[in-house]
């Protein structure tokens, strides 16, 4: 396991509460870190299986270029956005700061950072396993009859099981 990171991507971007930062704008640093399996990416010296930075890079630069009143809303995008691009990271933290923000004083910074872990446990199996929404496990299998769908929630209190166990339900 290890992490991939990308630190002071320097944007101008428009969010803000007040008139003048959605018209002029501010200097943003945003840093991303993603912790991963690196075992096959290295073994094969293969990008596809790894987490791209160039990747990350643009999923920031596209978010940041979408005027938004919060930085709370622009990390909430971007890790979501993350979460759609890569199926395999094992954690993430994503952190927008806001340089010399307009607050009447000198003050360097304001940030929002967000810290998430998707390493969660099969309540079944008791195996570690990636899930980022407790929605997520009966999404990949569809196949899988609603009756026993329904009762697997009930049974483990809603709770996501790991695709071994998963496919022994769904056949």
């Amino acid at each position: 396991m290890a992490f991939i990171a990308i630190e002071g991507m320097r944007f101008h971007a428009y969010h803000g509460v007040h008139e003048e930062e959605r018209r002029v704008g501010a200097e943003y640093l945003v840093d991303v870190y993603v912790q991963t399996d690196i075992t096959q990416a290295a073994e094969k010296d293969d990008i596809e299986k790894t987490i791209n930075y160039e990747t990350i890079y643009r999923l920031c630069q596209i978010e940041m270029s979408q005027p938004r009143n919060l930085i709370e809303a622009v990390v909430a995008a971007l890790v979501a956005r993350m979460k759609n691009q890569f199926d395999n990271m094992m954690a993430l933290r994503v952190c927008v700061r806001k340089l010399q923000p307009p607050l009447g004083g000198q003050v360097a910074s304001v940030y929002v950072q967000e810290e998430i872990s998707f390493i969660t446990e099969c309540p079944r199996c008791r195996r570690a396993f990636i899930s980022y929404a407790p929605a997520d496990c009966w999404e990949r299998f569809p196949n899988l009859h609603p009756a026993t769908k329904e009762t697997l929630l009930r049974q483990f209190g809603g709770r996501c099981l790991c695709d071994n166990c998963l496919k022994f339900y769904a056949g």
